[in-house]
C-alpha cells in the first residue's frame, strides 16, 4: 500500500501544531516565568529534528519507494498543517484571551527602546512608540498571517534540505551495495 505524502503530513502536522503550540505559549508566558524561555528556546532550536525524525518514518515506511518530492511535500504538509492548528490558537489567546496582548508588547518594546543608547533597540522602540501614537496595532489575524506565511517558507526550505540529505544518503548507500 502507497502511502500519501499528504495524508501523512497532515497526521504528523497535527502532533507538530501541538509542539509548536506549547513553544509559543512558552515564549509568550516566559515574561511571568523565566524558567519558560529555556523551553521555549529549546522548542526552537529542535524544531530540524523533530522534522527530521518526522520525515525519516515517513521513508522507512515507504522503503525503496521513499523519493526527493514525496519527503519534501510531506515535510511541507506539516508545517502547514501544524501552523494552522498554532496560529488558531494564537489568535484565539490574542484575541479573546489577551486582547491587550500586542499593543502591551509594543509599549514594553518602546519603554526598553527609551533607555536604550541608541542602536537596534533604540530605533525598534521608537517605530513602537510612533505605532501606538498612530493606534497602528496589528490585528491578531495580520500577526498570524506572517507567522503563517513565515513557517510555511521556511519549512519548505527544512524539508527540501532533509529530503536532499535523505535521497543522496539512499543513492550512497546503493551504490555501495552494488559496488560489493
Amino acid at each position: 500500500m502507497m502511502l500519501s505524502p499528504y495524508r501523512r503530513g497532515a497526521d504528523d502536522g497535527f502532533i507538530f501544531g501541538l509542539y509548536l503550540s506549547v513553544m509559543f505559549f512558552a515564549s509568550i508566558y516566559s515574561a511571568g516565568l523565566p524558567v519558560l524561555s529555556l523551553l521555549s528556546l529549546g522548542m526552537m532550536v529542535c524544531v530540524p529534528v523533530v522534522i527530521f525524525v518526522f520525515m525519516r518514518r515517513f521513508e522507512a515506511a515507504l522503503k525503496e519507494y521513499a523519493t526527493f518530492p514525496m519527503l519534501w511535500m510531506q515535510g511541507v504538509v506539516i508545517f502547514f498543517c501544524g501552523t494552522i492548528i498554532a496560529g488558531a490558537l494564537l489568535v484565539v489567546y490574542m484575541k479573546w484571551v489577551e486582547p491587550d496582548y500586542v499593543l502591551k508588547q509594543l509599549e514594553g518594546l518602546a519603554e526598553l527602546g527609551s533607555k536604550a543608547d541608541g542602536g537596534f533597540v533604540a530605533e525598534a522602540g521608537e517605530m513602537a512608540g510612533k505605532m501606538i501614537e498612530a493606534n497602528f496595532i496589528p490585528s491578531p489575524i495580520a500577526i498570524v498571517t506572517e507567522i503563517i506565511m513565515t513557517s510555511i517558507v521556511t519549512g519548505s526550505l527544512l524539508s527540501m534540505a532533509i529530503s536532499g540529505v535523505m535521497t543522496l544518503r539512499r543513492r550512497v548507500a546503493l551504490r555501495r551495495f552494488l559496488d560489493k
